[in-house]
C-alpha cells in the first residue's frame, strides 16, 4: 500500500503527457466503430459509445456516468473497454487491480475472444493488470466487462505516461483491429440476443 501511495504521489506531481496511445487510441477506435455502425446499423441492440475521460483521476468520468445512467441500464448490459489500443498486439485482460486482483466475468471474456477468432484478429490471453481501468466501475456493479489493451513484444503498453506518447508512435493497424473487434462484438450481440 505504501508503494502504491508513493507511486501515485509521483504521478500526481508530473505534468500531463500527450496521451496519443493512452487513450486517444481508444477514442479513435470508437470513432471507427461509430462510422461502421452509421454505414450499417444494427437492430435490436442499444449501443452506447462512451469516452468517459478522467480515468487517470480515479475513474471520475465512468463514475459520473455510473451515477447518472447505471440505474436505467438493463440487466443484459455489457461493457467493452478499449484502453491504449495502439501498441501493436491486442490483448484481452482477464482482470485487474492495483491491490486486490479481480477477474472479469469469464463468459463475456470468452465471447469477446470468440469474436476475435471469428474475424481473424489475434488476441493475447492470460494477462492481468495491476493498473486500474474504467472497467473496474461496471465490474463492481455486476456488469460483464471485457478490457482490450495492446502491448509490445515485452507485454508493455508503449510510451505509457511518457512525453513520447505522440501520434507518430501509435500503431494504427492495432487501433483498427481493436475497432473491428468491438464492432464484431456488437454485431454478434445484435444477432444472438432475442428480439425485443
Amino acid at each position: 500500500l505504501l508503494v502504491t501511495l508513493a507511486v501515485l504521489s509521483v504521478i500526481g506531481r508530473r505534468p500531463a503527457v500527450p496521451g496519443a496511445n493512452d487513450n486517444l487510441s481508444g477514442v479513435a477506435a470508437l470513432v471507427c466503430v461509430a462510422r461502421a455502425l452509421q454505414r450499417d446499423p444494427v437492430s435490436g441492440l442499444r449501443v452506447v459509445l462512451l469516452s468517459a475521460g478522467a480515468e487517470e483521476a480515479l475513474q471520475e468520468g465512468i463514475r459520473g456516468f455510473a451515477r447518472r445512467h447505471f440505474p436505467d441500464l438493463g440487466p443484459d448490459t455489457c461493457f467493452v473497454n478499449l484502453e491504449s489500443v495502439g501498441s501493436g498486439r491486442l490483448a484481452l485482460l482477464e482482470g485487474e487491480g492495483p491491490v486486490l486482483m479481480r477477474d472479469y466475468p469469464e463468459p463475456f471474456r470468452r465471447f469477446v475472444a470468440e469474436c476475435a477468432r471469428d474475424i481473424g484478429v489475434p488476441l493475447l490471453r492470460g494477462l492481468r493488470s495491476r493498473n486500474s481501468t474504467d472497467s473496474e466501475v461496471p465490474r463492481r456493479h455486476g456488469y460483464p466487462v471485457a478490457t482490450i489493451v495492446s502491448l509490445d513484444h515485452d507485454k508493455l503498453i508503449t510510451h505509457y505516461h511518457l512525453d513520447s506518447d505522440v501520434p507518430d508512435n501509435v500503431d494504427l493497424d492495432s487501433v483498427v483491429s481493436a475497432a473491428e473487434l468491438a464492432e464484431a462484438v456488437i454485431r454478434r450481440l445484435a444477432r444472438e440476443r432475442p428480439a425485443p
